[in-house]
Order: structure tokens, then sequence, then C-alpha cells
């Protein structure tokens, strides 16, 4: 487990004295009269408003305190509570096991991801689609989107990639139900304040890991919109105040490598290879 402590100054929140606490990819700030309300520190963690409040009424794992007006209000503790949650999470563990586990830490654990892998795949398989779609939505509400994408949905998609017509069938019936949950994230991130990103494939011939690494940034403080097809020829140049994010696989040859200088001379640029 890897954890770093650096200190930042934060203008939003420059009525607090702020310490950032980096803690498996996720960025909190701790301070010693630190009060975050729901959108602060779901910007600050990573971690969408709707895993929170998931979190909080479904299994009783987080506690804050409500201002008068009836808003959360998260302290310093329930920081450290996230830290924790998200330690279990990344290790496997069912999101429903974790009060228990904080309580009272045991060894003894099932691996969450594959238990979830494999249950959407046998609804899959079976054809209950809405089954299916409703296990994916609700797993979106109960754990960080990146690792859902990482450990779940995206080997998933490649378990039924074979280039047969039934396991094909079923990719599309998944990509569907993906895109369709990715496009519900997406128009409600727009409702809040954010930065601007556009997602695109470059060189990509699987449209649908566009949607997937577009789901993995969603509740964080981005307004993103998706390139669906990777277009033959690209020009991010007309649209130069958006951050772009280009999706490829394999490594980068001389040319892709020169093209890639000149867009990011022109736009803010960066690229994920997968």
């Amino acid at each position: 487990m890897m954890r770093c402590i650096f200190t930042q100054t934060v203008p939003q929140l420059a009525r607090y004295e702020r310490k950032f606490v980096v803690y498996w990819g996720y960025s909190f700030s701790v301070g010693t009269h630190m009060a975050y309300s729901i959108g602060e520190f779901a910007r600050l963690s990573g971690i969408t408003a709707t895993t929170l409040r998931a979190w909080q009424r479904r299994y009783g794992l987080l506690r804050p305190l409500r201002t008068e007006g009836g808003h959360r209000q998260y302290s310093e503790e329930d920081v450290q509570q996230a830290l924790k949650i998200l330690d279990w999470v990344k290790k496997g563990v069912p999101i429903g096991q974790v009060k228990t586990l904080l309580e009272r830490p045991s060894p003894r654990r099932t691996n969450s991801w594959q238990t979830l892998h494999q249950n959407m795949l046998q609804r899959l398989q079976d054809g209950k689609i809405e089954s299916l779609r409703q296990m994916i939505y609700e797993a979106g509400r109960e754990y960080p989107r990146p690792e859902l994408v990482a450990n779940v949905l995206r080997p998933l998609r490649s378990q039924v990639s074979a280039n047969i017509p039934a396991a094909m069938t079923l990719r599309e019936i998944l990509d569907g139900i993906i895109i369709a949950y990715t496009s519900f994230c997406l128009e409600g991130d727009k409702k809040a304040p954010g930065d601007n990103l556009l997602i695109c494939g470059w060189n990509l011939n699987d449209p649908g890991e566009i949607w997937l690494e577009a789901l993995s940034r969603t509740g964080q403080g981005h307004r993103i919109d998706v390139l669906p097809t990777p277009p033959a020829m690209l020009a991010p140049e007309i649209f130069p105040d958006r951050k772009w994010l280009l999706v490829t696989r394999g490594k980068l040859t001389v040319a892709r490598k020169k093209q890639l200088e000149q867009w990011q001379q022109q736009v803010s640029l960066d690229v994920i290879i997968l």
C-alpha cells in the first residue's frame, strides 16, 4: 500500500488549513477544522456522491453530520473512514462485508470483484438483460467506478470477445448496457461544476474502450463528451477550450509521437495507452 502526504492550498476551500493525503490514487484533504460538503468530498476523493450516499444509507459506513439546512458535512473521521473503506474494496471485499471488518478485521473474506464478475456473466449468458442492467447500475453506485471498470467490466468484455456469433451477440448486449449507464452518469455530471473533457479513440479498433474510459472518470468533477466512434482523421484544434483524452492501444510509432507533439502545441491533450 502506497501512501504519501503533501501540503497544498485549495482556493475553493481556503477557509481551512489543508493537508492532502494521496491513497490508492485518491486525494483527500485533512486539517484541524476540516468540514466538507458532499460535493467537495466527492470531487477530492473521486468517490461519487451517489456512492457516498449508498455507503451511508445502505451500509452505515459513514456518518456525516448535518447542517441546519439538512446538508451533509464530512469530518476528519469520515475522511479516515473512507480511506479504510477504499482499502478493503481494493482488496476485493464485498461492500456489504466492510462494516464488520472495520469493527473487527478478519483475514477471511471473499473476492467481491470475482463474485461480481461471475454473477454478471451468468446473467448475460442466461439472457437476463434487465437483471444485468440493474446489477451494473447498483455496482456503479456502491463501488468506485475506476475499480469497477478495471476489475469487472473490462475483464467481462474480454471474456465474451470470441469471434463467434454467440459471443459477439453477448458482447453487443453488454456494450449497450455499458453505454447506456455511462451516458446516464455523464448526463448527471453536466449539472455539476467541473472542467470540460472530450474523450475519443485514436487508432483504436474497439470503440467500447472509449466508453469504459469515460465511465471510469465520471463523478470526479469533469463534464465529459464522448466521440463514440474513432474518426479516420482527427482535428483537436477546432475545440481549443476543451481538454482532449485520446484512447489508443499499442506502442506509439515515431509518426504518431510527432503528430501528438503537434496537437499538444495547440490544445491540452493527453493519451491513454491501453
